[in-house]
């Protein structure tokens, strides 16, 4: 670290003499301009964006301090003594801070509005200070075979030279001294220029004062200026790279500011386009915009800029005085209590004008604090609201009269349906009825047969053995048949749902998982089947127990006789599961599926494929009965791509 001082009368013969280069000299000028019109256009940010002001200024301080001490030291790369200079890493580090700290304090004056006078001189007097404490650490800095002695009266004009140029700066960069109507970025430079002036008139006035004088004794260390310069082109890129980018941002915002001004002349045209009378106004009750169907509706002959900051209460009450017509006395006091309404986020109000018309008076405040009203014409919708009032009252007449004809129809229907069922039920009873006759017949006439040998003797063993055989044949096929009929006259009577008397209960879905392997088991067994029932242990419901294991058992029963071939394994899966207050139970097998011939007619009366086998096909229908009327449910084939998929979905409450 080099030796230095004040001195009054310093010997100048002894003193050794150094040289500028010219070209650095301007550079380190150029360095000082652009570090200052970087840190003026965040000070229009600062001033757009006040929300953000500390960063912003945190920022513009570091690269305007970053910019005198880069100033500062490209400077002192142009001044070439005839001895090495190093340069102390600590100190040079350190002599950045108060350039950055008096930066700060400038940008921050510098953006506020209507800076005083006064502030102007305190602000440029600290700028000049933060510059001159910069400079003379950062020449505290230099290590050399030397020591170096400083003017006190060269030094002091320095400080006051650059603290006028500071004044200056200011007030170029505040307007108050104009330089008639230039551009923004015009004026940013002006002021930079300026700023430049002041960093470097206090840098090469204060070197004009220092003297270098030889001492061999003053070993110096820390980095040469080679690396300096390496330091400084860098910071000099950045720097450069911050301005671009400031310079994007700000024509960013330029582009932004120029669309938000046309969307907003856009809105307000839009505004007084609207079909609807428009008002805003703010939490105090100020007006802040009226549009032009707001006079137009209600004959405001005044100009509306008129109205603007007007009272919302002083409107109204004019406007109900002198537009409005309301039903009852208290009409005027509720519009009042809806449009000064603070707490409510939606009021609306209907009310008749002098002319006869209708209007609807809406109101929403808005997240910024500011409250929207439109008043709308509803005059047709009035007068379509009465004559759908006309059109409902002969509706409901209509509807009437159609509930009676719906009950004749319904009745009709009924007996309809129930006449295809008997017709259905008395062919399938046909057959083994006629069968039954004709065998029973075919019984009589072998006995009487028989009677009649006896009674001559003239019977034979053989023709005995072979008329009871024939009679033995004839009894079975009467057997089997009245079987069939039975059958079929037990399932008719579960189509009818009505003549169950189980009542609804509550009961955990566990017994019906348990009743069902109960019941089956056995037969599942000797048909080498498997039943899987999952889901329901956790939940109870309330519904019929012993009609869902009925439903249950007869899709059991179709599987069992339809869906799998002679000794062929299967497996059965039934899956619960509770959905917004229903049941549901996913029914599978695995076997080869359901005909499509009839996929359509599952659920149909008598539609079956094992007809030859003494299918009736009433096992499905019967199914869809319980479920649709006993439970209230739906029932429904499920396309998979093998097996056949029922899905029951009943409420449980």
């Amino acid at each position: 670290m080099s030796h230095h001082s004040l001195q009054w009368d310093m010997n100048l013969e002894l003193a050794l003499t150094g040289e500028y280069n010219m070209l650095v000299v301007f550079l380190s000028y150029a360095v000082a301009v652009l570090a200052g019109f970087c840190a003026f256009q965040i000070t229009n940010f600062i001033q757009l964006n006040n929300s953000k002001r500390i960063p912003l200024l945190i920022m513009g301080g570091t690269v305007l301090g970053c910019g005198v001490w880069s100033m500062h030291f490209t400077a002192m790369l142009a001044f070439k003594l005839p001895v090495a200079v190093l340069y102390n890493p600590q100190i040079t580090m350190l002599s950045v801070l108060p350039a950055i700290a008096a930066s700060i304090v400038f940008l921050n004056n510098l953006s506020r509005k209507n800076i005083s006078l006064q502030r102007v001189i305190v602000t440029g007097l600290v700028l000049s200070a933060g510059i001159a404490t910069m400079h003379f650490i950062g020449m505290s800095a230099m290590s050399m075979s030397a020591y170096m002695s400083h003017d006190p009266m060269m030094s002091l004009f320095a400080v006051l030279a650059s603290w006028g140029l500071a004044i200056l700066t200011i007030l170029i960069q505040i307007k108050r001294i104009k330089f008639g109507n230039i551009g923004r970025n015009l004026h940013l430079l002006i002021s930079a220029l300026s700023f430049g002036f002041a960093a470097a008139t206090m840098h090469y006035l204060a070197m004009y004062s220092t003297y270098f004088f030889a001492d061999n004794t003053i070993v110096g260390s820390g980095f040469n200026s080679k690396l300096l310069t390496n330091s400084l082109i860098v910071f000099a890129v950045l720097l450069m790279a911050f301005l671009m980018l400031i310079l994007f941002y700000h024509n960013k915002i330029s582009i932004l500011i120029k669309l938000a001004s046309s969307h907003h002349q856009r809105v307000i045209e839009t505004i007084d386009n609207m079909q609807d009378g428009f008002m805003l106004s703010d939490d105090n009750g100020n007006i802040l915009l009226i549009n032009k169907k707001i006079q137009q509706n209600f004959l405001l002959n005044t100009a509306s800029d008129i109205f603007i900051n007007d009272d919302v209460n002083s409107f109204y009450t004019r406007l109900a005085k002198e537009n409005f017509h309301f039903s009852t006395p208290t009409g005027t006091q509720e519009l009042l209590e809806i449009v000064n309404s603070k707490s409510s986020l939606f009021g609306s109000f209907k009310v008749m004008d002098n002319t006869g018309n209708w209007w609807q008076l809406r109101q929403n405040r808005t997240s910024a604090d500011t409250i929207i009203q439109t008043w709308t014409n509803i005059s047709e919708q009035i007068a379509q609201e009465n004559e759908l009032v006309l059109a409902k009252n002969t509706a409901l007449d209509t509807l009437q009269e159609l509930r009676e004809t719906q009950d004749e129809l319904l009745e009709a229907k009924k007996m309809a349906s129930l006449g295809g069922l008997i017709s259905g039920v008395a062919h399938e009873l046909n057959t083994p009825l006629g069968i039954g006759i004709t065998s029973s017949s075919s019984i009589r006439e072998h006995i009487e047969m028989i009677q009649a040998q006896v009674a001559d003797g003239s019977i034979q063993k053989t023709v005995l053995e072979s008329s009871l055989d024939t009679i033995v044949q004839f009894e079975a096929l009467t057997t089997k048949n009245l079987n069939r009929m039975a059958k079929l006259i037990q399932q008719f009577k579960y189509i009818s749902i009505d003549q169950d008397i189980e009542q609804s209960n509550e009961f955990p879905f566990s017994n019906i998982r348990n009743n069902i392997i109960k019941m089956w088991q056995k037969v599942l067994v000797d048909n080498q089947l498997s039943l899987v029932i999952s889901g329901g242990e956790n939940f109870s419901i309330v519904s019929f127990e012993n009609t869902i294991i009925q439903v249950l058992s007869s899709l059991i029963s179709n599987s069992v006789d339809h869906a799998y071939e002679d000794n062929q394994a299967g497996e059965i899966e039934i899956i619960a599961t509770l959905e917004r207050g229903r049941l549901q139970l996913l029914y599978h097998d695995n076997g080869r599926g359901i005909d499509q011939a009839i996929v359509n007619q599952i659920f149909e009366p008598f539609v079956t494929t094992k007809r030859h086998e003494g299918g009736v096909g009433l096992g499905l229908h019967i199914t869809y009965n319980l479920v649709c009327q006993k439970l209230k449910g739906k029932i429904t084939l499920v396309e998979t791509p093998s097996g056949t998929s029922f899905l029951i979905d009943i409420p449980i409450v």
